[in-house]
């Protein structure tokens, strides 16, 4: 089976199609969180997740469009949530707010556990691999946990658990791949991963993102 792992689209529904043809041979596309956020194209990305059925948790941009932001939360923050407050419809608003922080599951016979920051604080704690609480994560009982929010790619094992962070869609923040729609593929047939850094032209989402009041910083995390 061919599971397509991804995170972090923050409303750019450009970077998403950059992967179309992965999206579309994938037999499962896991979603970790971040879905909206920063960026424009907020009914766009929700619609096509939604029709291909992907399986979501939310992120901590996800809560705070449910919910709030923090006050002392960046002005790219505050404009990416109180956007989407404006344009997402009632029912992709009703669907968002069904996303658990965590799930859990089983894909051939492989126990999967998915969130977008880490199990023990899936909104706002950040898996860098200098983080001594990755090691943790080998005493959870399941063979496959995946975690996003740092917007940098991580693949490793340890004990035989896979761990995979695929980067982000919309707003890569590894140098080695800006301007590109970041993923990761688990073929659970061969127990391999691929990882996925895909190309797209940011101008269309910093043009839009321009027209709606986000500032210049727009450029620089995307160009």
């Amino acid at each position: 089976m061919k599971i397509l792992i991804i995170s972090d689209i923050h409303a750019n529904f450009e970077a998403l199609m950059a992967i179309s043809n992965e999206l579309e041979s994938a037999d499962a596309i896991i979603v970790l969180g971040d879905i909206i956020g920063y960026y424009c194209q907020v009914n766009e990305v929700i619609d096509y997740l939604r029709e291909h059925q992907a399986v979501c948790v939310l992120g901590n941009h996800d809560y705070y469009l449910l919910h709030t932001y923090p006050t002392h939360a960046l002005a790219p923050v505050k404009f990416g949530i109180d956007f989407a407050n404006t344009v997402i419809t009632p029912d992709n608003r009703k669907w968002l707010s069904s996303l658990p922080l965590i799930r859990t599951m089983v894909i051939d016979n492989y126990s999967f556990l998915v969130c977008h920051g880490s199990p023990w604080n899936p909104l706002n704690e950040y898996l860098y691999p200098n983080n001594p609480s990755i090691y943790q994560l080998k005493y959870l009982d399941y063979d496959v946990v995946a975690f996003g929010h740092t917007h940098r790619g991580f693949l490793s094992d340890i004990d035989d658990k896979i761990l995979i962070n695929p980067g982000s869609i919309g707003q890569s923040r590894d140098p080695a791949t800006k301007s590109c729609a970041c993923a990761a593929v688990l073929d659970t047939e061969r127990m391999a991963l691929t990882r996925i850094h895909q190309k797209f032209d940011p101008t269309p989402v910093v043009n839009l993102g321009l027209r709606y009041g986000f500032d210049e910083r727009i450029k620089k995390y995307l160009m």
